[in-house]
């Protein structure tokens, strides 16, 4: 028996912990890989809470029963395990989208470990796209005027995020990941690479992201910068330090930026200028393998 493993964990096989890393290490592709993390955290967490356990207990049978499955996803679906509040409060209902990727993300888990749950994944809703024209007018709107209630990096790099996102018509998978050496901003016609391809930027896209990245350079290398060690080379950094978790010191401005960190700016900026939520990917083509 492993000293590190209980006497119920040498018996029912390896740790949840063990069992989602050799899961994520199998995933090639970096934004599934972040997303179906994500959700498996979540999930162990919930199921730590619920069976009054740390997640270091907790056994890949454990996340593989389907009871727990079940009641991860219903308590998900009624916004139990949300961690950032939504338009209608902290228990606002997740999103279809939302309960799809977390449905989708069992199946592939369990079906990597040899025990397929098979759960029926819910129909994705796609919000209705913008046209390109009221895109383009919106993205010139949202980089001429920061409003009153947000910090004015964050204003920054969320409109050099949807400028992105109208220039390439890509989504969060695929610019959140995005570093400095995916922009050439110097060329005579600038260009950003976002899953493998080059895309020509427009002035107004050009100006956005030059203003963010001497923002990132301030956060994280220049007269902002509060961290210590080497200089961060993601495009999206936090703005602004976290919150103290755990005991632990809030995070400092300037680190790699998290998905749902840059999709709760979103909706905070397009609501504060707009009167209303955008997601970003109503700012991308209408085509969904672009807006993945």
């Amino acid at each position: 028996m492993s000293q590190t493993q209980s006497p119920s964990q040498a018996t029912r096989g390896p740790s949840a912990r063990a069992a989602i890393a050799s899961f994520l290490s199998a995933i090639p592709g970096e934004a599934t890989r972040s997303l179906r993390r994500t959700y498996l955290q979540e999930y162990a967490a919930h199921l730590a809470t619920l069976n009054n356990c740390s997640e270091a207990a907790l056994t890949r049978a454990d996340l593989l029963e389907p009871a727990h499955a079940t009641a991860w996803l219903d308590a998900a679906a009624l916004g139990e395990t949300r961690r950032r509040t939504g338009l209608r409060g902290p228990r606002t209902p997740a999103s279809a989208n939302s309960m799809a990727a977390r449905t989708t993300t069992l199946n592939t888990f369990s079906a990597h470990h040899g025990h397929p749950l098979t759960l029926t994944v819910p129909k994705p809703e796609f919000a209705p796209r913008l046209t390109p024209e009221e895109a383009h007018r919106t993205l010139r709107l949202l980089t001429a005027h920061q409003p009153e209630g947000i910090l004015t990096a964050t204003w920054e790099r969320t409109t050099a995020l949807i400028a992105l996102a109208v220039t390439t018509g890509h989504g969060l998978a695929h610019l959140q990941p995005m570093t400095l050496d995916d922009l050439q901003l110097d060329r005579p016609l600038a260009r950003a690479r976002t899953n493998r391809t080059w895309h020509p930027l427009d002035t107004i896209t050009r100006q956005a992201l030059t203003r963010w990245t001497d923002t990132h350079h301030a956060l994280t290398a220049g007269h902002l910068k509060t961290l210590h060690g080497g200089n961060v080379h993601q495009l999206w950094v936090t703005t602004a330090p976290g919150r103290p978790r755990h005991g632990r010191d809030a995070p400092p401005a300037g680190l790699p930026a998290a998905r749902r960190t840059l999709e709760a700016a979103h909706r905070r900026l397009t609501t504060l200028a707009l009167g209303t939520p955008l997601l970003l990917e109503q700012f991308c083509p209408a085509d969904p393998d672009h807006a993945a």
